[in-house]
């Protein structure tokens, strides 16, 4: 990548914050780059990620000027020592559920213009653990879709410590994530994501996660 990546690094305990979304806006608020994403301290990027996304970008922008303003790729779920658990191939967003279902996108193997982020805005302070899924959300209902870059980028560390994997914060993670469905008017969100789960089944995409699950568990990255 060369001189084309920035890297800043956002320290609670060199510059306080009130948490990770206030933390990742600050962030945010000095990059000068075109293109952003974050890592989370305990996470990975995976081999040749950032080239990947470089590649696909230059595609896009050769097919359509207008190019394109945000990528998501696919998420390995990995252990304390590198080695792969699970993975998500879920970067797929289906328009016709957009008004009734929150967008998923894995935090970290999303890339997106500045552009966007000054547009839409940025994460909301307020939450704890689904400010990634409230973002996709509010960008989605925007109109904005983003272009599935169909490879994986993102290691997520499955710890005990973990935030969002972490058994004892479930609760507080649930009644966050409804507090967010509820104030972007998803008020059936139960019955489209399960809908959502028989299509995944329909259209292949559980086959191939699972599939990908078996042939890569064990693997070290």
């Amino acid at each position: 990548m060369g001189n084309d990546l920035e890297v800043i690094i956002q320290d609670g305990d060199v510059e306080p914050d009130s948490g990770q979304s206030d933390a990742l806006n600050r962030g945010f608020a000095k990059a000068k780059g075109e293109w952003l994403f974050w890592l989370n301290a305990d996470d990975v990027l995976l081999p040749g990620a950032l080239g990947k996304v470089k590649e696909f970008i230059a595609a896009k922008n050769e097919e359509d000027a207008k190019g394109i303003n945000w990528i998501a790729g696919d998420t390995v779920y990995i252990d304390e020592q590198d080695k792969v658990r699970d993975v998500r191939c879920d970067a797929k967003w289906r328009p016709w559920f957009g008004h009734h279902l929150c967008a998923w996108v894995g935090g970290p193997s999303a890339f997106f213009r500045r552009e966007l982020w000054d547009q839409r805005g940025g994460f909301d302070p307020e939450l704890k653990y689904v400010m990634d899924i409230d973002l996709w959300t509010r960008w989605a209902k925007a109109g904005e879709r983003f272009a599935a870059l169909g490879d994986y980028v993102w290691g997520f560390r499955v710890h005990d410590g973990s935030k969002t994997m972490c058994g004892r914060n479930q609760a507080d993670y649930g009644a966050e994530r409804a507090r967010m469905v509820a104030r972007h008017g998803l008020r059936h969100e139960g019955f489209w994501r399960n809908l959502n789960r028989v299509v995944s089944v329909l259209d292949g995409s559980w086959v191939k996660r699972k599939y990908a699950s078996a042939r890569m568990r064990g693997m070290a990255i």
